[in-house]
């Protein structure tokens, strides 16, 4: 059994987009585990794992930080379940995409939902997420909330590019899901569940995309607690 270290919010709510895509990546290797949620703030918790952040996974004796690096594990360990890249040139492209990603999408959704993961972080956790996140964002939880409609427009030209990819083809990775959607879903999945805005159109190419990968693995992101 693999165990999956997480972030808890309140009401059950698993939030770290990057352990979101390490949860779409064991189901899409058909691989049971358990989750073990921690708070943001406990690092003590996850000491054992040599990092600070999750998510974390224990498969066996093998311990594996970092939710690329977990992929990679996964791929490599369980070659007979289906593939989360297709094979080298996939990976190549799929760090590529991580890579773009974390540094334009991520950072995107957060100035449009940091004020909303606030009110639904675990209360032990709600002094360390706004210190940490008005650092990065270099303004206040509450200015972030005031300004979240010009956000949502920055949000919407950086999606631009998915968009259009979406009007071709039914997912990231062509005909079928693999590993880059789980990365891009994370963040809508991020958003789903600790902010109550929709931020995308029922117009939208993405937004049909995400509606089949929340039905995937008998609807598994779907049922999560949301906000």
């Amino acid at each position: 059994m693999i165990t999956l270290w997480e972030l808890k919010g309140k009401g059950e709510r698993r939030y770290s987009l990057f352990s979101w895509r390490t949860r779409m990546a064991l189901k899409h290797k058909r691989l049971d585990f358990t989750t073990q949620p921690v708070c943001l703030s406990d690092k003590a918790a996850i000491a054992f794992s040599g990092g600070r952040t999750v998510p974390i996974i224990r498969d066996g004796e093998t311990v594996v930080r970092d939710s690329w690096k977990i992929a990679e594990h996964l791929e490599e360990r369980y070659r007979d379940a289906p593939a989360l890249f297709g094979g080298d040139i996939g990976r190549g492209v799929s760090q590529a995409f991580n890579a773009w990603v974390d540094r334009a999408v991520v950072p995107a959704m957060l100035s449009v939902i940091a004020a909303d993961i606030h009110e639904r972080v675990d209360p032990a956790d709600e002094e360390y997420f706004r210190s940490s996140i008005e650092k990065a964002l270099k303004t206040s939880l509450e200015q972030t909330r005031s300004e979240r409609d010009d956000a949502l427009r920055r949000l919407g030209r950086t999606l631009e590019p998915m968009q259009a990819a979406l009007k071709r083809q039914p997912c990231v990775c062509g005909r079928a899901p693999a590993y880059a959607d789980y990365i891009l879903f994370s963040v809508f999945q991020w958003a789903r569940v600790m902010s109550p805005h929709e931020v995308l159109g029922p117009e939208d190419p993405l937004c049909a995309w995400r509606e089949r990968l929340l039905d995937l693995f008998d609807g598994f992101a779907r049922n999560a607690p949301v906000a």
